[in-house]
């Protein structure tokens, strides 16, 4: 494999970066909750704000420079023959990945941090404080029960994936034998939709692996991203046995890739391709076989991470200075305003970018290519 073929490739989430991006979420958390609980006034090395800050930046330091160097997904090589390993009666759990877990959390505080920061210097708005605080906390409270709604949206007990694993432990799941085929990307930059599509070929018919939800701020789609690393495998694609949906009853049935060497994807297909699988001679046994989810893949972004970053430290440093720097009300008060600014302003960029565009291994569709040369001036 030459140097062109590994950076086409999607990068291995090392230990490395999952315990420092989550150590610098976590410490992203505390300096929120210092900033809205202060301490008594203290001096510059010994505010916990700063301190917290200060550890903030050293571990996304830390992060960032893991995920440059992470190496390439590069799985072992697998025999191009179609062996007939058996379909697993025993399937993992789908990956939930919550990409906006922390900073969703961070920005739903980020109105009363913007208050509390208001209030300390509040000089001629004093009187109105109380009527801020107050909308500054619905705002918040809205804010939140969106959180809790995305945490929680979907994977319910009648989701695909569950009636699929229970079949499969059950003995029996609509199957067929399919090859990976290419990673397709087709979308528009300013994200009206988007799609991502993993190419799998049978005898007679060719599947696209997506995903249910592909426009959603939990990431469903990145559970196809291995999906990139085993083009070429042969496997089986999976439905549940009863025909359970997943997504929208009319369009998207829940699905699983298991390949010959005991990788598995999680997606969803067209409900036409699920439902000419469900003939009886589709019908496959399951029997015990050990398979794994397919290893997980980096999710820095670049061109999504570091404009966030750099916003994520404009807003930091804004509050910081407007609460603890010298200077008249009105300056504090511009500061934290700017925050409030930059800090949203942050959050959905990243979201945006980071759902906008195709990562690495992704091709991108001949309408899409077409489409991003009209767009070039």
């Amino acid at each position: 494999m030459n140097d062109d073929d590994r950076t086409a490739l999607p990068r291995r989430a090392t230990w490395w970066c999952r315990v420092t991006g989550t150590a610098a979420l976590a410490a992203g958390a505390l300096t929120t909750l210092c900033l809205l609980f202060p301490t008594p006034e203290s001096s510059v090395g010994s505010d916990l704000v700063v301190r917290y800050a200060a550890l903030t930046a050293l571990l996304t330091t830390l992060w960032w420079v893991g995920a440059l160097v992470a190496p390439p997904l590069i799985l072992p090589p697998w025999s191009a023959e179609p062996g007939r390993a058996a379909v697993p009666a025993r399937l993992p759990r789908r990956r939930r990945v919550r990409a906006t877990l922390v900073p969703g959390l961070m920005l739903s505080a980020l109105p009363l941090v913007v208050a509390r920061t208001i209030g300390a210097h509040a000089g001629p708005l004093a009187p109105a404080m109380n009527l801020i605080t107050v909308v500054a906390g619905f705002v918040s409270l809205y804010l939140l029960r969106l959180w809790v709604v995305s945490l929680f949206a979907g994977g319910g007990p009648h989701a695909g994936p569950a009636e699929l694993r229970r079949d499969a432990a059950a003995g029996t799941v609509a199957a067929r034998r399919v090859r990976v085929g290419k990673a397709h990307w087709d979308g528009e930059g300013n994200v009206t939709w988007l799609a991502r599509r993993l190419s799998l070929t049978a005898d007679d018919q060719t599947f696209a692996l997506r995903t249910a939800d592909e426009k959603n701020t939990a990431f469903r789609w990145l559970d196809l991203e291995p999906g990139i690393a085993l083009e070429g495998r042969y496997g089986w694609l999976c439905w549940a046995a009863a025909g359970g949906s997943w997504g929208e009853p009319t369009e998207a049935m829940g699905a699983a890739l298991v390949t010959d060497d005991g990788y598995v994807v999680w997606g969803a297909t067209d409900r036409y391709a699920a439902e000419s699988a469900y003939a009886p001679e589709h019908a496959q046994p399951t029997t015990a076989r050990r398979v794994r989810r397919a290893p997980r893949t980096s999710q820095y972004r670049a061109a999504a991470h570091l404009p966030a970053l750099a916003m994520a430290a404009a807003t930091l440093l804004a509050l910081v200075v407007a609460e603890r720097g010298p200077g008249p009300d009105a300056v504090a008060w511009i500061l934290a305003l700017i925050a409030a600014c930059t800090g949203v302003r942050g959050i959905y960029r990243f979201t945006e970018d980071f759902d906008a565009a195709p990562g690495p291994g992704w091709v991108r569709s001949a309408s899409a290519r077409t489409r991003h040369a009209r767009q070039d001036p």
